[in-house]
């Protein structure tokens, strides 16, 4: 059995998914998100996001995770999205997954096994992915995390 997250960060939100792959099924276990808290200077918004992450991590014995970035060639760089994504990689890498990524556009679909140009399709709820149910009903950031966390379940 493996278990995997998926993040994509905003500024003010973590969305995560995790997902589990046993006997050739898979299971959305848990579709989600953690705010983060304004009220808190912006070292201490890292360090609630790190710690709530990696009660996650543990509580669902996660193997495998891929966290969604900023692509290279975005218009709008957000200083604080990069904060985020910089504390979640660090987590993964001190954390007691065994396999993740970070993944940009090209490199989650091809961990999908689909073309490039089909990413925005499915992230943006236009067409159906794997026969998810309700999957026009999330979000764009959810379903990117979602495809986050299956992409990570073939590394």
């Amino acid at each position: 059995m493996r278990k995997s997250i998926g993040i994509r960060v905003t500024p003010s939100t973590v969305y995560f998914s995790v997902v589990t792959y046993e006997n050739e099924e898979l299971e959305i276990t848990l579709v989600d998100k953690i705010n983060n808290p304004k009220a808190l200077n912006i070292p201490e918004q890292l360090k609630f996001l790190r710690n709530t992450l990696c009660d996650i991590i543990n509580e669902f014995s996660i193997t495998n995770a891929c966290i969604r970035i900023t692509e290279s060639n975005a218009q709008s760089i957000n200083i604080t999205r990069i904060y985020i994504e910089g504390v979640i990689q660090e987590l993964f890498a001190s954390s007691t997954i065994v396999k993740y990524y970070v993944g940009q556009i090209s490199s989650i679909s091809a961990n999908l096994g689909i073309e490039r140009a089909t990413f925005k399709p499915f992230a943006e709820g236009k067409d159906s992915f794997m026969e998810i149910e309700n999957w026009q009903n999330f979000s764009l950031e959810q379903r990117e995390s979602l495809m986050s966390a299956i992409s990570a379940l073939n590394i």
